[in-house]
This record gives structure tokens, sequence and C-alpha cells, in this order.
């Protein structure tokens, strides 16, 4: 398939190798900016992804002070928009650093996405509700 006439401007403004083989069908694109207007409403957003969505844990680390987690899941983005995303990058690898003790009845957590440029794509999740 040739790249759009979209693509080959967007490629000429850009001097990284970021899509230089276009964005994909238009079809996809359509059902992307569709989708984006479900994820942008929180009511209609949570719903989509249940409280038990299955996570592998791959490797447990226990120190002292910490717990380190890694991890993967299938993004679900393949589960509504099938096809959308590349194989390749279809699991989604995480890693978590969490206390071993919590000092407040608040959990907060820190979510790291790899940059553009990165090698690898990292993203950390936890629930409030953890065994943690």
């Amino acid at each position: 398939m040739a790249p759009s006439k979209l693509d080959s401007v967007y490629r000429r403004l850009l001097l990284t190798r970021f899509f230089d083989k276009g964005w994909g069908k238009p079809e996809n694109l359509q059902r992307l900016f569709k989708f984006r207007k479900i994820i942008s409403r929180r009511e209609t957003c949570f719903p989509l992804i249940p409280n038990d969505y299955p996570v592998e844990i791959i490797k447990e680390e226990k120190h002292q002070d910490y717990t380190i987690l890694e991890g993967q899941f299938l993004t679900p983005l393949e589960l509504h928009l099938p096809g959308i995303v590349p194989k390749p990058v279809q699991d989604a690898h995480f890693q978590v650093v969490i206390p071993r003790k919590w000092k407040d009845q608040y959990k907060p957590i820190c979510i790291h996405l790899a940059g553009t440029g990165d090698h690898v794509c990292e993203c950390t999740i936890a629930s409030t509700t953890s065994q943690y």
C-alpha cells in the first residue's frame, strides 16, 4: 500500500524515523478517532476494562524496603479494535516498584511511560487493592 499524501507531508516535517512507512490504513485511523470519543469520557472508558483483567507477573524481586514486579498484559486496545495494534507490540510490559510498608492509607503511584526514541515500552500499573 502506498503512503497517503498526509503521510508524505508528515514525513517531510519530521526528522525522525517514526511512521516512515505511513500511519496505516485510513480505515484504522477512522476507527481510532471514533474510539477516542469513547475513551475520552470517564463514564464510557472505565467499563471497558474489567477489574479482573488478566495481568501476568513474570518476575518478583523482594528487597528490604520494597518489591519490584515485572509483568505483561495484552493491550486492551486489541480487544476493542482488533488489528489496530501491530502483533509485536500487543503485549504491554511493565515494571512496578512497591514499598513494603505504606505510611498512609493512600497508595499513590507514579506512572512513567516510555518516551519517543525509547527502545522498549514500559509502563507502570498497580491497583490500590492489591496484596502489596
